[in-house]
């Protein structure tokens, strides 16, 4: 059976800037037993097992899957591997694959979907906001082929909607998603009334849930507001996209194609998105907001969640 790719057009274009951002971060980087023992080989084999006992630490609490120890960092908060060039050494003498399973795939954003696999980016890397920043949208793109590589056990989500009772509104996700990416992508409306009208449409979703014809329903609403907005384009001039305006809309857009609303459910993303928008406008420097956002969303949800 073909494996099929969905992915924002950006993923194909993104390469490593070397800037060492990612390896200067807060987050903890974490890694599985196989990759531990991986380099735990790797350094006694080259008679290192002091600073290998240094660089790896054993987590001492049962953590998340695939979590079974940490890297250490520099005195100047840097991981223990990244030299003054802002290259990794331990890629540097082993090869990409001798990495752990997060260091191999950021700033990618894979997922494991009924649909296929699924990739987008994450905003928190300065390489992704700069091909982010463009007047252009975001295009989903299907391929058969594989974007870039991605190991198969660092999947961020799976998605299957076909789990969800047929009755409720997640049943229905990829329409769903579909639709509200339509709409945050509505250049007719500033963004902050395409998010006040999608919010009327997670409200209106809400309200059929447990409806037995909510798959018809679905597809009447969706056509409503389809029309809604064909009415729009013919009696408005379509905005002029202002600086930044094609970032931040792209970053909701790409946040929304990480499955938030399928993960969390249609009111506390609602909810969410609300607040990230929020603070974006509100920031001096909706760059830095944005980055901040996203390396909380990925490594600290609790904060964020609230």
């Amino acid at each position: 059976m073909r494996r099929v790719f969905i992915y924002t057009d950006i993923v194909a274009q993104f390469s490593c800037q070397m800037c060492g951002a990612c390896c200067r971060n807060q987050w903890q980087v974490t890694l599985s037993e196989t990759s531990y023992r991986r380099n735990e080989a790797l350094f006694a084999g080259t008679g290192r097992q002091a600073e290998f006992d240094q660089a790896f630490i054993r987590l001492q609490e049962p953590a998340g899957y695939g979590e079974y120890a940490y890297i250490a960092k520099q005195a100047g908060g840097g991981c223990w591997f990244l030299d003054t060039g802002n290259r990794c050494r331990l890629h540097r003498e082993a090869g990409h694959s001798q990495l752990d399973a997060v260091c191999q795939t950021f700033p990618r954003y894979p997922m494991s979907t009924a649909r296929g696999i699924e990739l987008t980016l994450s905003f928190s890397c300065p390489a992704v906001l700069k091909l982010a920043d463009r007047e252009a949208a975001l295009s989903i793109v299907k391929a058969e082929k594989q974007p870039t590589a991605v190991a198969d056990d660092s999947y961020a989500v799976a998605v299957y909607p076909v789990q969800q009772p047929a009755r409720k509104p997640l049943h229905y996700y990829f329409e769903l998603e579909t639709h509200f990416i339509d709409i945050l992508q509505y250049r007719g409306l500033p963004l902050s009334e395409r998010l006040d009208f999608l919010a009327d449409t997670v409200n209106a979703v809400n309200g059929l849930a447990q409806d037995e014809t909510i798959g018809r329903a679905l597809t009447t609403l969706f056509r409503s507001n389809y029309d809604y907005l064909d009415r729009l384009a013919v009696a408005r001039t379509p905005s002029v996209t202002a600086p930044g305006a094609g970032l931040l809309e792209n970053f909701l857009v790409s946040f929304v194609f990480k499955k938030p609303f399928y993960i969390y459910g249609l009111d506390k993303t609602l909810h969410l998105l609300q607040r990230m928008w929020q603070q974006i406008v509100n920031a001096d420097d909706m760059t830095a907001a944005i980055r901040k956002l996203e390396f909380q969303y990925g490594h600290d949800r609790k904060v964020l969640l609230g």
